[in-house]
């Protein structure tokens, strides 16, 4: 102001022009001078103090064309500074009509779109003009203008156009509050405005310019008052428009028209258009979500519409809007909310998924939000389709387990996709096996520090994951493997042994019972695999040193046999054999060398993978086009998991009082996981003893046999067993070591102790003065009647006589009589009495060996001795008369049910025992060739009958324990196999679930040649001979045995026939007519005519015939005649005389026409009857012997007696104390949903001897 108080006036009057017309400015430098000595001056001038009457001279030269629009940039960027301070003076009024208004912020707009340069030298003043613009916010004159809008647009168009990553951020901050200005003062937008708002959202333009986006995305969220109905017609415009023409397109292909073009424009424009609307609205969502509050309730009308596509865009949209962080969109339109949640039970999969994958995003994104959908998410996992179930299980595994989402997953999700694991469909099986894995690893660090809801929610995971191994199918097999290492074991990760091992531990400590034999299983199945492997390999190298032609085209049908037996191991069969066919075809002696050093269970770790690499290197070389499908294969047989590297480890937390660390914290859990190491280092000696090699120091601690739990003695003692066994002279000289097992086979605290330790005496080196001494003892030991307990004497002794039998010899008669006189057929005053309650009242109910006295103890082992001395004699010293005093005395046991006494006054469960411990040793012999051929048809069938036998612990431990596992492995003959069908009748449908399963997937593919007939399609013809010879067998009651035995042939029947064999079955059976019964003078004939037998046989030959031909009636298989010639066993089977008896005898009918006539009344129930079914017993008339199979007195249900069952592995085995293959084998357990039974070994290999 003035000194007198009044406004001030423009002191500085500039001249720009050089005449009165204002069109000629004077020259450029004394221009410049003028309009820089004027801006400043402005500058200075503040609204309230100016006299505006002083500006109007200098205000009107300003917009003379001259200076608008001067060719100098600099003048005009000056002059627009100068109007920005005259108009920032003149406020809220402006000096200029419309017109001029309108070309002034023209000019603005064309300086405003160079201030991306910003290196100019005029930039300064571009600037300050725009902080005049956003400060004095004098561009509401602007929004006053009648045509406002293009100037509007104009504005928008450039300031978006100059900004760019590399732009100051306070520049920014004035252009959002120019461009702010624009949209608040006027009272409509154009629509050219919201186009360039919302382009900013686009992903190219997010890309290409962010920002652009993140201005747009300022000044939405700024405005968003202001820009909702702008927002909400233009989708609105788009939404109608896309889905207008798509329900035209639609109605031309219902309609039949235009076919072709609804075909190829069902996904262009109008589908793309809406596809980058819902785009803009997710982007919208994340930037300023208000600007959408009415175009929701439009989105959620999409949800309902018929258009598939319009479902998904819609569903995948809110699914992202409610999972956005910091905005609760369900909260806030609940009616959207339930609406949405409602798609789950949409009729198109295609949007169920979309609905799935975003519900189950909530869990990671908004986790209050998914409580409330684990119910919907468990639906979704039972999705009728497989795509749903699918994508359910692939949307699980992609969570970040965050403590969250964990607590926010409820446990029936993880039952569920656990159960998904199942699936009817590989893709889903494969996506819920790895989602599984994936979670299990992401939460194993909280498992690990004992959190207890963790353990509850997620503990059992792995045990989901394992117990897979009991469907048998090789595509699960091979994804399982595939994720052991990593996810679950997470062996990539870790770096050293010692972690690897307590990780393993932790793992395995934590399975059930069942996982912990699908675990084992699967190392089991390793095994079996590189067993054909290294035997394909060795054939491989020996078949480029033999150039024979007859030994070459043998080996290569025998490595044709090893590659389809290798190839069914895996998901991709064909493909797996054409890959092993190619690279047999390499002969590259690097390629084998690095598979076997891959298999070397001597290998560490790192020896493993670096042999893998290199090997596998060499084979991209030779041969790329095999090695995805080689891949499986060479991971499968590659020992990553288990190797010798853990062996160490593993001794440290199995021995006693171990305090092992991992990361300097003692583990919480030791004692499960010390119980752990124990069964691993039990199940690795067994299937890996080499891995044992460089630990046998630890192995064979002195300190740990000095335990003072007797418990892990005899564990320890065990595992050093299975190590002999395995690795012959394996154990150590040591004085201290033979004195500790002396110490324990005299005077061991119990019968495994004294077993044990007599057996790793005969396997040091120079054994045979202390193997003497020691026999000598425990004969003397036999009649000692000072000793209150005698059966750890019998024990060793049964070692002893087969491992030492030279030390043995001088005894060897002496001591046979008195076994079978003095003590199975006397007792010798030993103490019979188990003290059981059941047993002192007459009780045939079982009781474990534990509980069984001292002399029914002595009585079983001194079947054992007498065994075992046969087996340890060598074959020159074996004479007629010892063979015959065993053998007789186990035929005995066997026959009679296990009474030795002639006055039958045995006790029931003592009998249990012997019966069956004689027939496991009748087995035993069988697997020794030079036995085997003494074993006649008699001995044969006697066994088979014990299958049959009353108490349900001695036909479910000889069946499941002892025969099957003989037969999968090859140990005995196949003319056991029948004795297998003689459980169709058994009450307990876990035995023929075991048989089933024991014949379908190990015994029904051996053939003794190729091209030749099973061994189970053989031995039909041997099921019908003991069928023949059994004692259920009633001549007089025709009709009823017949349909009592036809259970046994129909049960045979629904495991081995098939459409490919029916007419192999068929023609065997009929072919028994032309043979008859061979005459045997011994037990079998029970002083029944040979006719008798013949005739037998071929009622049942025409009764076999009847039953394959309703089967093949009902399945609708064609019964052809067979081609091939067949023969049948001539130990039991002789051919007729002459061609005319032939002839008679097929010519004759010999089926009852009263059992055809009751089977034809009941055509229903001899179907359901062809598929045995759990039941109650037989449907017609029984014998005593299967009365009592029916029914066990000793146990309450089923579920009972499966359950002693299953305690007979431990206890009521005849073998539970010894250490054989049978007790390290992998076994499988039944469960509702796997379709592998219970309690039955299915390894398959070598087995060493049972004991």
């Amino acid at each position: 102001m003035t000194e007198d108080g009044g406004p001030l006036g423009l002191s500085f009057q500039p001249k720009f022009f050089s005449d009165k017309s204002n069109k000629k400015t004077v020259t450029i430098s004394e221009l410049y001078k003028q309009l820089k000595k004027l801006s400043k001056e402005l500058n200075n001038l503040e609204q309230e103090t100016i006299n505006t009457h002083s500006l109007d001279t200098v205000t009107r030269q300003l917009l003379a064309p001259a200076l608008l629009r001067h060719k100098e940039s600099g003048v005009v960027a000056y002059v627009t500074c100068c109007i920005s301070d005259i108009l920032r003076l003149y406020a809220p009024e402006a000096p200029y009509s419309d017109d001029e208004i309108k070309q002034i912020f023209n000019v603005f707009i064309d300086q405003l779109g160079h201030l991306n340069d910003t290196n100019n030298q005029f930039y300064p003043l571009r600037e300050y003009l725009l902080t005049n613009l956003a400060t004095v916010r004098t561009c509401a004159l602007v929004t006053m203008l009648p045509d406002a809008e293009d100037v509007i647009s104009k504005f928008f168009a450039v300031l978006f156009g100059i900004v760019k990553p590399g732009l100051a951020h306070n520049t920014q901050m004035l252009v959002q509050d120019v461009l702010q200005q624009l949209l608040e003062e006027p009272r409509s937008v154009p629509q050219d405005v919201i186009d360039i708002i919302l382009l900013q959202f686009t992903r190219k333009r997010q890309q290409d310019n962010p920002a652009a986006h993140q201005l747009a995305s300022d000044l939405a969220k700024a405005t968003s008052d202001v820009l909702q109905k702008y927002i909400y017609q233009y989708f609105n415009d788009v939404i109608v428009s896309a889905a207008q023409q798509r329900a035209g397109q639609m109605q031309q292909q219902a309609d039949g028209e235009g076919q072709r073009q609804g075909r190829s424009t069902s996904t262009s424009s109008p589908l793309e258009d809406l596809r980058s609307a819902h785009f803009l609205i997710l982007e919208l969502n994340k930037a300023a979500p208000g600007t959408l509050l009415n175009v929701i309730p439009q989105v959620e009308e999409e949800l309902s519409v018929e258009d598939v596509d319009i479902r998904v865009l819609s569903t995948g949209v809110l699914g992202e809007m409610f999972a956005e962080k910091g905005f609760t969109l369900a909260k806030r339109y609940e009616s959207t909310w339930r609406t949405w949640k409602g798609r789950r039970a949409d009729t198109s999969p295609l949007v169920r998924i979309q609905w799935v994958e975003h519900a189950v995003s909530l869990y990671q994104h908004q986790p209050q939000l998914s409580r409330e959908l684990n119910e919907f998410i468990v639906e979704k996992l039972c999705d009728v389709d497989d795509k749903v179930r699918q994508a359910s299980c692939r949307a699980l595994g992609q969570l970040e387990m965050t403590p969250m989402v964990q607590a926010a997953i409820s446990e029936s999700v993880i039952n569920m996709l656990g159960e998904r694991c199942k699936d009817r469909k590989s893709s889903v099986r494969s996506e819920a096996i790895v989602s599984l894995a994936t979670i299990y690893s992401q939460v194993y660090d909280e498992l690990e520090q004992g959190n207890v809801v963790a353990r509850q929610k997620w503990g059992s995971i792995p045990s989901k994951i394992f117990m897979l191994r009991f469907i048998d199918d090789p595509e699960i097999d091979s994804k399982v493997e595939s994720i052991l290492t990593s996810a679950i074991l997470n062996f990539n990760k870790l770096k050293d042994d010692r972690s690897r091992c307590h990780r393993l531990l932790f793992v395995f400590s934590g399975l059930s019972s069942k996982a912990r034999t699908g675990f084992l299983s699967y190392m089991q199945r390793q095994r079996d695999i590189i067993r054909l492997t290294d035997e394909l390999l060795s054939l491989c190298q020996r078949q480029r040193q033999d150039a024979a032609p007859d030994a070459e085209a043998e080996m290569d049908q025998r490595i044709r046999v090893l590659v389809v037996k290798i190839s069914a191991q895996f998901p991709e069969k064909a493909k797996m054999e054409s890959a092993l066919t190619q690279l047999v075809s390499l002969h590259d002696e690097e390629i084998y060398k690095g598979f076997r050093a891959t298999m070397d269970a001597e290998n560490t770790t790192k020896s493993v993978r670096k042999h893998q690499k290199s090997a596998f290197k060499r084979l991209v070389t030779l041969a790329p086009g095999i090695v995805d499908t080689i891949a499986p294969l060479w991971k499968c047989v590659g020992l990553t998991f288990i190797n010798r590297g853990l062996v160490p480890f593993l001794f440290e937390y199995s021995s006693s009082g171990s305090s092992m660390a991992v990361d300097g914290a003692v583990d919480f859990s030791l004692n499960s996981l010390k119980s752990a190491a124990g069964d691993l280092l039990d199940f690795i000696t067994k299937i890996f003893p080499e891995m044992l090699k460089h630990s046998s120091d630890e192995l064979f601690s002195i300190d740990e046999l000095r335990s003072e739990s007797a418990l892990e003695v005899e564990e320890r003692l065990a595992l050093m067993v299975k190590y002999s066994k395995a690795i012959p002279q394996a154990v150590p000289k040591s004085t201290a070591l033979k004195t500790q097992l002396a110490q324990f086979v005299r005077a061991g605290t119990s019968i495994r102790q004294a077993k044990y330790a007599a057996f790793l005496a005969t396997q040091i080196a120079h054994p045979d003065e202390l193997c003497l001494a020691l026999t000598g003892d425990m004969v003397d030991n036999l009649d000692n009647r000072h000793l209150d307990q005698h059966a750890s004497s019998f024990a060793a002794l049964s070692r002893l006589v087969q491992y030492a039998p030279k030390a043995f010899e001088g005894y060897a008669d002496r001591v046979s009589t008195f076994l079978v006189q003095s003590i199975l057929m006397g007792g010798l005053g030993l103490d019979t009495s188990s003290g059981s309650p059941s047993e002192d009242n007459g009780s045939d109910e079982w009781v474990s060996r534990e509980q069984l006295a001292d002399g029914v103890l002595c009585k079983i082992y001194a079947v054992k001795i007498l065994t075992s001395w046969l087996i340890g004699m060598e074959r020159q010293t074996l004479t007629r008369e010892r063979v015959q005093l065993v053998l007789g005395m186990l035929r005995q046991l066997v026959r009679g049910g296990g009474e030795m006494q002639q006055d039958a006054t045995t006790p029931a469960q003592t009998r249990q025992h012997l019966q069956l411990t004689a027939a496991s040793c009748m087995l035993k012999l069988a697997s020794l060739t030079h036995f085997d051929h003494v074993l006649n048809a008699a001995d044969v069938s006697s066994l088979a009958l014990v299958v049959q036998a009353p108490c349900y612990e001695v036909r479910s431990t000889f069946l499941l324990k002892k025969l099957i596992p003989s037969l999968v492995s090859w140990k005995i003959s196949v003319r056991f196999i029948p004795a297998l069908f003689l459980v169709a009748h058994d009450p307990e449908a876990i035995l023929r679930e075991n048989v089933k399963h024991a014949v379908e997937l190990r015994l029904a593919h051996i053939r003794p040649k190729a091209g030749s007939p099973s061994v189970v399609e053989e031995s039909l013809c041997r099921l019908l001979f003991i069928l023949a010879h059994h004692p259920d067998w009633d001549d007089s009651r025709m009709a009823d045995t017949l349909e009592l035995f036809s259970r046994y042939v129909e049960f045979f029947i629904a495991c081995v026939c098939a459409s490919q064999n029916v007419s192999l079955l068929f023609c065997y059976a009929g072919e028994i007519k032309a043979y008859k019964n061979r005459q045997t003078a011994d037990a079998l004939s029970r002083n029944i005519p040979n006719d008798t037998f013949t005739n037998r046989l071929y009622v049942l030959s025409e009764l076999a015939q009847y039953l394959l031909r309703e089967k093949s009636a009902s399945a609708n298989w064609p019964v052809n005649v067979y081609p091939g010639k067949l023969t049948l066993p001539t130990d039991i089977f002789e051919p007729l005389g002459d061609a005319s008896e032939s002839s008679t005898v097929r010519a004759q009918p010999y089926l009852d026409p009263e059992f055809i006539k009751r089977r034809s009344k009941a055509p229903t129930a001899a179907q359901k009857r062809s598929r045995i079914r759990p039941a109650g017993g037989p449907s017609g008339p029984q014998s005593k012997r299967n009365k009592n199979v029916s029914v066990s007195k000793g146990s309450k249900s089923s579920a009972a007696r499966a359950g002693k069952g299953k305690q007979v592995a431990r206890n009521g085995d005849d073998d539970e104390d010894e250490v054989s293959d049978n007790d390290g084998d992998v076994q499988m357990d039944d469960d509702d949903n796997d379709n592998v039974a219970d309690d039955v070994d299915m390894s398959s290999s070598e087995a060493e001897d049972s004991d």
